[in-house]
């Protein structure tokens, strides 16, 4: 009877499906719309490779500083993103759940990007993690770099 007991506590301790899974929504820049879901650790550039949906080149070795507490945040040296080009807009509504851009971040989006492509929303697909709290998130894709032949 004890081992049941503990099999069922086992049992309700397992994440279901249901909840490591939100829904994105993707509007591209003609107004195209995806709605696609990702899993709970994902990062927005993850999920969009996993369903072909092109938000640009993406190269990433990992989070390149991880906050530990409210005053350490660790460098990790070397990993993080290498290019700019993952560039997406969340709508106001939705910022605030997400962790504040780093200076790194920034950096690169004005490295790739013009100012007049930049808004408060701009972010990176690649340096945003997603949690359970971004269930139904709207992710918009600006007009992105040239693709071959369209210059």
């Amino acid at each position: 009877m004890k081992m049941l007991r503990l099999l069922g506590a086992r049992r309700r301790s397992l994440a279901s499906v249901a909840s490591v899974t939100v829904k994105i929504t993707f509007i591209d820049h003609e107004g195209s719309r995806a709605v696609v879901p990702g899993r709970v650790g994902m990062t927005v550039a993850d999920v969009a490779k996993l369903h072909d949906i092109d938000i640009g080149p993406v190269s990433m070795a990992g989070p390149r500083e991880v906050i530990r507490s409210e005053v350490w945040t660790e460098e990790l040296f070397g990993e993080g993103p290498v290019l700019g080009y993952d560039h997406v807009q969340i709508p106001p509504a939705w910022r605030d759940g997400l962790p504040p851009k780093t200076a790194w971040e920034q950096s690169l989006l004005k490295t790739y990007w013009d100012d007049d492509d930049l808004t408060d929303a701009s972010r990176l697909a690649s340096m945003l993690t997603l949690s359970k709290h971004h269930d139904g998130i709207t992710i918009y894709i600006p007009d992105g770099i040239p693709a071959d032949g369209q210059f």
